[in-house]
């Protein structure tokens, strides 16, 4: 049987919504691939920042078994890294199978940078955003007494077309494979939309700054949230609406262009007669919120599904269910667990995550997907448990939070302390109990210390 080829795009601080049906911003090309594949409306991502959530697509490992529990760039190489010699990558098992393997753009996954000892046999991580020329007008500045002032949203005035470089190579890399005869993976990632948000002038005059519409949540007082979201909300206080509309058309106009840009990539595998034997994946490593809650980019405590519910859009030779899937919970651990699967490659021994192929075929059957936080530099933890439609977030740190989220998509009223929904909360915390032991979270799991009892039930009551 001919292996099918691999076509992964990743990009950086997209949310779900920005790219769900309905949604404001335009992305065509996504929205074909869904229709003749499969959107996950509920995938989410392992943790809130870039780092973390990449290492856990590579290894399929929930960050507190693989470590790297904040950026890379922020702490001693001792303190995060997830080196080759420790940790199995898919990209190994799909080298190690035959497979030819490229690499373009942002990493961010571990210190060393070298990607071949990780799989990768053609690679340039440093062709992770494009070439900007800021404009004066249109900028969002924060400022803040004692920081450096903050570039939130401005418009890129290089002129003619602004190509993405990781794009650039992905598309030169599909036309170089269709002569070869080992199946390949290409792996196209980007620093965009990460803020500051800055899409070329075209694509933002594609939005009427005046219609874009506001987050329910913009002004909330955010008493039921942990006091860390009050805090950080007052540095963004400053933005009046006309500001909040414009950092969102930013935001949207930068996913258009990079949407421009996969339909690019997608064109030369349609030319180049690969397309239907070629997997297609597109998610990001995390969100961004976007002016809910009146949090702008992601941050320590920021549970919300703005952050955690990432776009995946998969498409399969030879599936049979297509267009949305709203009920299958998913996460970035399943990810290569479900490439090696349809490949019919060896699998990661011992990952967190399990394989989508059902999804492609059946009925969705998943119901429960499950995160963790480690604060970056303020060593804030958090662990988040979705069962069906409803989320619990424990923040031993601050204050643990609990929504429906049928009746209450935009996370407005915590429901913790309500008695109605103690039975409730203390059978999702034991859902989070049981998720910590299956994965080993030891270091939290076993906190039976006095000072340490802060969760609604411990472990002990986790059956």
């Amino acid at each position: 049987m001919e292996r099918p080829n691999i076509l992964f795009v990743m990009t950086d601080h997209t949310n779900a919504a920005a790219i769900a049906p309905g949604s404001p911003c335009q992305t065509p090309h996504l929205d074909a691939l869904a229709r003749r594949g499969l959107r996950f409306g509920r995938c989410y991502t392992t943790n809130a920042i870039c780092s973390p959530a990449r290492a856990s697509l590579m290894t399929g490992l929930y960050p507190s078994a693989h470590g790297m529990w904040d950026c890379t760039h922020t702490q001693r190489a001792d303190w995060v890294d997830v080196p080759a010699d420790r940790f199995r990558y898919f990209s190994h098992n799909l080298a190690d199978a035959g497979y030819r393997t490229g690499y373009f753009g942002k990493w961010h996954v571990e210190q060393s940078g070298d990607l071949a000892r990780f799989g990768w046999q053609e690679h340039d991580a440093g062709c992770q955003g494009a070439a900007v020329e800021l404009s004066p007008e249109g900028q969002v500045v924060v400022r803040t007494p004692g920081y450096r002032d903050y570039l939130l949203a401005g418009i890129n005035d290089r002129p003619g077309p602004v190509h993405h470089p990781a794009f650039e190579r992905g598309i030169g890399y599909v036309r170089a494979a269709a002569s070869k005869a080992e199946p390949w993976c290409c792996f196209v990632s980007t620093i965009e939309p990460h803020d500051p948000y800055k899409p070329p002038r075209e694509w933002l005059e594609r939005y009427d700054l005046d219609a874009v519409p506001l987050p329910d949540s913009l002004r909330d007082a955010c008493l039921d949230k942990p006091e860390v979201v009050r805090r950080m909300a007052r540095v963004w206080r400053g933005l009046c609406d006309d500001d909040w509309r414009r950092v969102r058309a930013s935001y949207w106009a930068t996913v258009s262009w990079l949407d421009h840009e996969l339909g690019r990539l997608l064109a030369a595998l349609e030319e180049t007669g690969q397309a239907d034997r070629t997997i297609v994946v597109f998610t990001s490593d995390h969100g961004d919120m976007l002016g809910a809650h009146g949090l702008a980019a992601k941050g320590v405590a920021t549970a919300y599904e703005e952050v955690y519910n990432i776009p995946l859009v998969l498409s399969v030779p030879g599936q049979t269910r297509f267009g949305e899937d709203g009920e299958t919970l998913c996460s970035l651990v399943d990810l290569g667990p479900t490439l090696l699967d349809l490949c019919g490659v060896e699998p990661l021994s011992g990952a967190h995550g399990a394989s989508l192929a059902q999804a492609l075929h059946g009925s969705p059957d998943r119901r429960a997907a499950y995160a963790e936080f480690f604060g970056q530099r303020f060593v804030y933890s958090q662990r988040i448990v979705w069962c069906d439609q409803l989320k619990y977030v424990f923040s031993p740190g601050g204050i643990d939070e609990l929504y429906n989220l049928a009746d209450d998509p935009h996370e407005r009223r915590n429901l913790i302390d309500e008695p109605a929904w103690q039975v409730t909360v203390e059978a999702m915390c034991g859902k989070m109990w049981r998720q910590m032991a299956e994965i080993g979270d030891d270091s939290l799991y076993n906190t039976h210390y006095a000072t340490l009892r802060t969760a609604p039930v411990g472990p002990l009551g986790r059956s």
